[in-house]
C-alpha cells in the first residue's frame, strides 16, 4: 500500500492562495481576528467602505471583528469573506454584534 496517495502535496499556487487568505484573518500584530455574528437573522443592508455603497448582508453570516477605531456614529468595522476571492469591510452598529471569539 502506498500512503503517498492519501496525502498528496498541495499545489504551490493553492498553497500560496491559502496563505494569502489566512493573512486576511489576522491583525497587523499577528493576532487572530475575533469571529462575530449578528444578533438577528434578518438580511439587512450595511455600508461597505470598499465599494462605497450599501450591500445586502445575510443575517446568519459569520464575520470578523476588526480592531479599528469606531466611526463618528459609533459603528464598528467588520470583515466578511464576501466570496472566495474577495472580502468586504462593513460598518455595523455595535449593539448588533455578538462576539463568538477566536475560530
Amino acid at each position: 500500500m502506498n500512503f503517498d496517495d492519501f496525502d498528496p502535496p498541495l499545489d504551490p499556487d493553492a498553497e500560496s492562495l491559502a496563505y494569502k487568505l489566512q493573512s486576511y484573518l489576522r491583525s497587523k500584530s499577528g493576532n487572530l481576528l475575533e469571529l462575530i455574528t449578528l444578533n438577528h437573522s434578518k438580511d439587512r443592508y450595511y455600508w461597505c467602505i470598499m465599494s462605497k455603497k450599501f450591500i445586502l448582508v445575510n443575517g446568519d453570516c459569520e464575520m470578523y471583528f476588526l480592531p479599528w477605531k469606531k466611526d463618528e456614529k459609533g459603528q464598528c468595522y467588520v470583515y466578511a469573506p464576501y466570496s472566495f476571492a474577495q472580502g468586504a469591510v462593513f460598518l455595523v452598529p455595535e449593539e448588533e454584534i455578538v462576539i463568538l471569539g477566536a475560530n
